[in-house]
């Protein structure tokens, strides 16, 4: 996490969330009452998705190249008491990028160059929920479902490699971490009421305090015509011991999705806090994230680079005391540089030369449906080996998505009261927090004291390989 040691007021992370969710009647919902007991309760959803792309790059060079996205996710679900429940979830993400500079044109080249880029992370994630939490909506405070805590360990990979004519670059990193978030506010963090209409907005807060720990490896190797350079192998770590205060606003909006026959309301929810959030409730450290800013270390001497934010995640309240998450939505943001280009520029002059919004690859939105279990191992060895992957986008595709422009408008205005840390470009900047990284220093220790031993398993296929059998 890039805060401080010790630090209570530094957030440097801004995670925007929609949720998706059914509407209910305007009159107060009854909380939800869960059984608990030993039996549990496994879906999956996700997508892979690969685009290709072409364009006109800087000094007269063209470019053409694929890349590959993805990410599932298999919840497992066990509800502890009569008003609490926990999540525990399997995710992975990954990106695979490559990329040809040709000139003047791919079709005759008189000089060609390549970048080939691959990025992966595994977490293994539990949760706690309860569903005696709160919000306030108008002043008045409502039921809610509340997370209680989160912890995490999470494991990641990148190799990036560039070759041309003037230049050649390999870099190799994995990244380890783990994060213990607990809620200490009176019900947790609440993050969804119970009554929800269109265009209600709610806001919440809770205190919290959270350890953890990052380990980095890295390797690095270039040369070119000033001679060559290599870096490693090398490790660093970082720990984190903080507190502070969570907040959560949120605005429903009109605009329905439809999966199995059942409508889902836009929800909006902007979470701030010092940690990286996946499917809006695991939290990682900073850190050991090789899809945003934290892993900086890394990203200093990338020839590619992908960024990852979630614009969406469908559920619809507890039925049946069942937790209503089914899929999300994440836009992929790539850019590399022309080794070659590159080498030629001056330090610190570099640009992208994928730019984001350029082309397809600039900016790909992947949006993850409910699938099966065996399609969830599947994209799983895809993302992380790039064996057997599938071509176009996986995942079933449903119709009746609107208001989706309505979501922006609303994402922007709570944006507005928060500050937004702007998107990382290449080369990234100086990492700010490089002094809490010494290199060499012990690797990441393991969980804190009342977490779990180990990670859950990722659970066994189920018989029934229907991706919507679970859904109400």
């Amino acid at each position: 996490m890039s805060v401080g040691v010790g630090a209570a007021t530094t957030f440097g992370a801004v995670a925007v969330v929609l949720l998706m969710v059914c509407a209910v009647p305007a009159a107060a919902a009854a909380t939800p009452d869960l059984t608990p007991g030993p039996s549990h309760t496994i879906w999956a959803y996700g997508a892979v998705r690969t685009v290709n792309f072409g364009g006109h790059s800087g000094l007269a060079w063209v470019y053409q190249g694929s890349a590959t996205y993805g990410y599932s996710v298999i919840l497992n679900q066990t509800n502890t008491t009569s008003s609490t429940f926990e999540l525990a979830v399997d995710r992975t993400m990954g990106a695979r990028l490559s990329v040809e500079y040709c000139l003047p044109g791919c079709a005759y080249p008189t000089e060609t160059a390549t970048v080939d880029y691959a990025a992966w992370e595994t977490t293994h994630a539990w949760a706690n929920f309860s569903v005696d939490g709160s919000v306030t909506e108008n002043g008045v405070a409502v039921p809610a479902i509340s997370l209680l805590n989160s912890h995490s360990i999470v494991l990641g990979n990148l190799t990036d490699s560039a070759s041309g004519p003037h230049r050649s670059a390999y870099l190799s990193a994995a990244v380890e971490g783990n994060a213990a978030v607990n809620f200490t506010g009176p019900g947790g963090l609440g993050l969804l009421p119970d009554d929800l209409t269109a265009d209600s907005e709610w806001s919440s807060s809770s205190p919290f305090n959270a350890t953890g720990s990052y380990a980095i490896s890295y390797f690095y190797n270039r040369s070119g015509p000033a001679g060559s350079e290599t870096v490693g192998p090398t490790s660093s770590s970082g720990s984190v011991n903080a507190s502070g205060n969570v907040s959560v606003l949120g605005v429903a909006g009109p605009g329905s999705v439809d999966f199995g026959g059942i409508a889902f309301t836009n929800i909006s929810l902007v979470v701030v806090g010092p940690f990286a959030v996946r499917e809006g409730f695991i939290l990682i450290p900073d850190g050991a994230d090789l899809f945003g800013a934290g892993a900086a270390t890394v990203g200093s001497d990338e020839s590619g680079f992908t960024s990852v934010s979630m614009t969406a995640i469908y559920a619809r309240p507890m039925s049946a005391g069942h937790v209503g998450i089914v899929g999300s939505e994440w836009l992929y943001s790539a850019s590399t540089l022309n080794p070659s280009v590159t080498d030629l520029a001056p330090s610190g002059t570099e640009v992208a030369e994928i730019a984001s919004g350029s082309d397809q690859v600039g900016s790909t939105q992947v949006q993850g449906t409910p699938i099966s279990l065996a399609q969830a191992n599947g994209d799983d060895s895809c993302l992380t080996s790039g064996g057997a992957c599938p071509t176009g986008a996986t995942g079933r595709t449903f119709g009746g998505i609107i208001g989706i422009a309505v979501i922006a408008i609303a994402v922007g205005a709570l944006a507005a009261v928060v500050v937004v840390a702007e998107r990382r470009r290449l080369p990234p900047p100086a990492y700010p927090n490089a002094q809490f990284y010494p290199p060499g220093a012990a690797p990441a220790a393991r969980p804190a004291a009342g977490a779990r031993s180990r990670p859950p398993a990722r659970p066994p296929e189920a018989s029934e390989d229907d991706p919507l059998s679970n859904l109400w």
